[in-house]
């Protein structure tokens, strides 16, 4: 369970992740796991995004992409094939 006097944790282990020079995944795995073994769990959030902001999450499948979407080459093929029938 997560210590009172444990509010900078999250600061201190970012801190060490910059210092240990981690980036990416390295540095989200570092910080997830220093903080659960610290009694913390993640809990996720949204924030408004902003115009200049670089992440893009069109090419995730959740949300429609085609890159690496088998069904809906699928259906693309089979909707020409019955192009052909009319």
């Amino acid at each position: 369970m997560a210590d009172k006097d444990d509010d900078d944790l999250f600061d201190s282990v970012s801190n060490m992740a910059d210092r240990l020079k981690l980036k990416g995944k390295e540095r989200t795995t570092y910080i997830h796991e220093h903080m659960t073994r610290g009694g913390y769990k993640a809990v996720p959030n949204y924030v408004k995004a902003d115009d200049d902001d670089d992440d893009d999450d069109s090419g995730s499948p959740f949300f429609g992409s085609r890159r690496g979407n088998r069904s809906g080459s699928r259906r693309s093929r089979r909707r020409d094939d019955d192009d052909d029938d009319w």
